[in-house]
């Protein structure tokens, strides 16, 4: 059985999620407590800034354990148990596979079509692979959802405009300031999403952008590809209250705070725009003289209007992920019948082996090779004659009671 538990921008506030969002080394230690239990058979984790969820892979008659598992762990790793369970939402079964494949197709992203999500998810699934925490099932479930977000994609045009969070935010500024082109700004983080709001402030024609990044190797590559301006990470305190727009996207709660800039307020108005989550700049830095600061969850206006350009192309993503999740659901229910079917074989050829002992003090080398030859004939045929019937009486392992019933039939 496989099972859902995350919660995203739209269960969740930004402060909620920030306390669930997990880097490499917090995923690997949180999945190898999960997977410490019996109960669990794979384990996927995805963590972006607007969104985390765990997908696991369980037996049916464990539901119940799993999933009080997996919130203790969840509980016992952010050490916060004030945090309302409401904020999480839970997907079982074809309900998850679904999810699944609306969010890679980008349908439950916050700006609809996106198309950074596709690389998170097989990012997350690239690394469970890497740790052994990914299981058969899991393994059949992620590869299915790059094939539908492939296919969704090609057959609409939900990704076009190239929409994204960080399209959202060069929207925002473009919303604030009517001479974007003419403004100084500076760029925390020159990763995927920092990457990609460069190059939408490039194609807007902005001549005075600046970057700033731990690793100067990573901003100078980008600076290049842009025309952009180096600021060393050590002098962000100086360079902030230069930029008349602001925009993060590193690691690291709260870097931006009113220590690294002494206390003192810019003497022209800043926006600042948070893409971080867990959150860059400290919330408080709202209350100081001449600065506008935005977060993540601030950028809904844009999004809502975006979607509305979108909404043509659901129809058409709907019957492919309908189509899809049916796919998988049939792979899934033919993977139940792997054990009846080996039960089957097994006790088939068993059967032709006690006849063939039996006779065997009675009967020449020479017969008894016959009669195995010729009995190995009838058991392969007989078992093929079997499946056959349980496949269609099964409706390929959808019909679980039947599979338990037809187990029993050949256990001797």
């Amino acid at each position: 059985m496989i099972g859902i538990i995350g919660l995203s921008h739209k269960s969740a506030p930004v402060e909620v999620r920030e306390r669930y969002a997990f880097n490499n080394e917090d995923i690997k230690k949180l999945s190898a407590s999960i997977l410490a239990h019996q109960q669990i058979d794979g384990i996927v984790i995805l963590s972006t800034c607007n969104r985390t969820e765990l997908y696991f892979s369980a037996r049916t008659q464990c539901l119940s354990g799993a999933i009080k598992l997996i919130n203790k762990c969840l509980l016992d790793f952010s050490g916060d148990e004030s945090i309302n369970k409401e904020y999480f939402y839970h997907y079982f079964k074809r309900d998850a596979v679904i999810h699944l494949f609306r969010l890679i197709s980008g349908l439950e992203s916050m700006v609809f079509g996106e198309y950074q999500i596709v690389s998170q998810i097989k990012d997350a699934m690239e690394y469970a692979r890497e740790l052994g925490a990914m299981d058969k099932v899991l393994n059949r479930l992620f590869i299915k959802a790059l094939e539908v977000g492939k296919q969704v994609r090609s057959r609409t045009g939900i990704s076009r405009g190239a929409f994204s969070v960080s399209y959202a935010a060069v929207e925002k500024c473009r919303e604030h300031f009517s001479d974007l082109h003419k403004r100084k700004i500076l760029l925390i983080g020159a990763g995927e999403t920092g990457e990609l709001v460069v190059k939408n402030l490039f194609k807007r024609g902005c001549q005075h952008i600046s970057i700033a990044n731990r690793t100067l190797s990573k901003a100078q590559e980008l600076g290049q590809r842009f025309n952009a301006r180096i600021v060393p990470f050590d002098e962000l305190a100086s360079a902030i209250p230069k930029a008349e727009i602001v925009i993060s996207s590193i690691i690291g709660e709260y870097m931006i705070n009113q220590s690294l800039l002494g206390g003192k307020a810019p003497e022209h108005k800043v926006m600042m725009i948070d893409l971080g989550v867990p959150r860059n700049i400290d919330p408080g830095l709202a209350e100081m003289k001449n600065i506008r600061l935005l977060n993540i969850d601030d950028l809904k206006k844009v999004v809502v209007q975006n979607e509305e350009k979108k909404k043509s192309y659901f129809d058409t993503a709907e019957q492919i992920i309908e189509s899809k999740t049916d796919e998988f659901q049939q792979w899934l229910a033919t993977l139940k019948l792997s054990p009846t079917i080996q039960n089957i074989i097994t006790s088939v050829h068993q059967l032709n082996n006690e006849g063939i002992e039996a006779f065997r003090s009675s009967k020449s080398e020479e017969e008894i090779d016959m009669m195995k030859n010729y009995g190995e004939h009838l058991a392969d045929k007989l078992s093929r004659k079997l499946i056959k019937n349980l496949k269609e009486t099964t409706q390929n392992g959808q019909k679980e009671e039947l599979i338990q019933v037809i187990n029993k039939l050949f256990e001797w």
